[in-house]
């Protein structure tokens, strides 16, 4: 019966999809979170709540780690910060792509002066067989 059959890489979750769930799961509860924070928030500044200024101060350096928020907020613009991060990323992937590429001119480098070390050093051994 095929309904039977589950091939061996279907019968569990794989350690993607366990890693996606994770992540899901801890994107949720920083969503929750944050609609907790911005409540406060919307109920400080509506005179509803007594500002804590210590709590404000720890709030405004969690903003202060985001920048590219910051800046949709002062803009009043969400494109924009999509646009400089998808720079930033493309930069990052650019360096890494660069990172890689030199680190394997390394290696062909090194590769290379060690065979021309060894077959220079053959020339001036006469025991050794030539190629």
């Amino acid at each position: 019966d095929k309904k039977d059959f589950q091939p061996t890489f279907a019968r569990g979750p794989s350690e993607l999809e366990m890693q996606l769930d994770s992540l899901q799961s801890s994107i949720r509860s920083m969503n929750v979170r944050m609609a907790v924070l911005l409540e406060f928030l919307q109920k400080v500044e509506k005179g509803e709540l007594p500002p804590d200024n210590a709590l404000l101060r720890s709030i405004d350096g969690l903003l202060q780690q985001l920048p590219l928020v910051l800046a949709a907020l002062k803009e009043g613009s969400a494109a924009k910060p999509l646009v400089e991060l998808e720079n930033d990323y493309t930069d990052t992937m650019l360096l890494s792509y660069l990172a890689a590429v030199a680190k394997t001119a390394k290696s062909v480098h090194v590769y290379s002066e060690k065979f021309r070390g060894a077959f220079e050093s053959g020339k001036s051994d006469p025991r050794r067989a030539m190629f």
